[in-house]
């Protein structure tokens, strides 16, 4: 059963004074129908108590720190009695006050927009995965689009397509002090870094249908440009995977996935941890390079991003190939047998119960579904049986 997050009368006083090195926000996606477990909470990490929930709207995506006390999230509001699936919500990228509450710029985003990123001023950088399929630069002063890049021009149709549309664009990140975007177009099955002056695709991590790259990534962070190497979630894979490109390609440089179920983000802290977002586990948990977990935190439903505030936006953490005893890495997610039968059927189990909890009561988790499961198979077995029988009298 999935246990409710709720702030203490003590931590709640503690969220105008704690500091902001023991904080770390976790936003949650929440169900498809409006349920109240989509929030924005800041974690004490120490402790893992809530010191902060935001619950306003019935889904939470990105969120990035800006401060020690300013938070940038996406949010839709669907007034909690419409379903996900109803035209009439709308989308927002709210600043936020976390600490006192007080609402700083709120402003309507295209519908589905996972992301936004603050390029300074009053412009933002957002990844537009409406019918528009773009990422874009949107000066708010001015209320203008100010630059965009769209999919369509120039990639073929078979490029994308699938749950969420053609590119179901997730991730953007300004690069080079915003003269390049690393963009991560899900559908693709790709993470591209696009140059902003000339449009052109610097280079590209992942081939169309070739899945044991990445597939349906999520949330990619550029560690380093030279040499050019990529932390991602690739979430269809259950793994966390770093990727460095070579003269002749790319090289998988390390990987984790030991436990992981869809994870959707995963960035490198500068002592060379990775803190991962495990969706359909519903938790957050921090992993060192040799693949041991030194914090996790539980949190329903369906996380989507983790962030330590005291790091800003992301982290910049170094590449493994930077880290003293690079070499003592986890190579059980690398080495792992996806295709085998054992693979496929929990696969496909873990896919049916993640379909499922989209709609399911909030307070059926794993073993509540595990025992569904068991008795709907006694009562076909028994039906079976039955059937039988009587056919044999007849």
């Amino acid at each position: 059963m999935h246990e409710d997050l709720t702030v203490s009368k003590d931590a709640n006083q503690r969220a105008n004074d704690i500091p902001v090195e023991d904080v770390t926000f976790v936003s949650a996606q929440g169900k498809e129908f409006p349920t109240g477990q989509a929030r924005l909470v800041a974690f004490d990490t120490a402790t893992n108590e809530p010191v902060w929930i935001h619950s306003k709207y019935d889904r939470y995506m990105d969120v990035d720190p800006l401060g020690e006390s300013r938070v940038l999230f996406v949010a839709r509001d669907g007034s909690m009695n419409k379903s996900a699936f109803s035209f009439d919500v709308t989308f927002y990228a709210i600043e936020m006050n976390w600490r006192t509450g007080t609402v700083l710029k709120k402003f309507e985003i295209p519908p589905g927009t996972h992301d936004i990123d603050y390029l300074g001023g009053d412009r933002y950088a957002i990844a537009d995965l409406s019918k528009e399929n773009r990422v874009f630069v949107y000066d708010r002063s001015e209320d203008e689009v100010v630059w965009e890049y769209r999919f369509r021009k120039h990639f073929p149709k078979s490029a994308g397509g699938g749950p969420g549309g053609y590119t179901h664009l997730n991730d953007i990140d300004a690069v080079d002090n915003g003269s390049a975007f690393l963009v991560s177009p899900r559908n693709f099955d790709r993470v591209m870094l696009i140059d902003r002056e000339s449009k052109r695709v610097r280079w590209t991590l992942g081939e169309e249908d070739n899945y044991d790259i990445l597939n349906e990534q999520h949330n990619p962070v550029l560690l380093s440009q030279d040499p050019v190497t990529v932390l991602v979630a690739d979430s269809e894979n259950n793994r966390v995977v770093e990727y460095e490109k070579t003269e002749s390609g790319w090289k998988q440089t390390w990987s984790y996935g030991t436990g992981l179920d869809w994870p959707r983000d995963a960035d490198r802290l500068p002592n060379g941890n990775t803190l991962i977002v495990d969706s359909n586990n519903n938790r957050a948990l921090e992993v060192t390079p040799g693949g041991d977990v030194v914090w996790k935190v539980k949190i329903p439903f369906e996380p989507y991003d983790v962030e330590r505030p005291v790091y800003g936006d992301e982290p910049s953490g170094p590449p493994i190939a930077e880290l003293e005893g690079s070499d003592a890495v986890d190579t059980k997610a690398v080495g792992q047998d996806r295709n085998g039968l054992v693979a496929r059927i929990d696969a496909t189990y873990t896919y049916v119960y993640t379909t499922a909890q989209w709609v399911l009561p909030t307070w059926i988790g794993p073993l509540e579904f595990n025992l569904l499961v068991l008795a709907v198979l006694i009562v076909v077995l028994w039906g079976a049986v039955e059937v039988v029988h009587w056919r044999g009298w007849t």
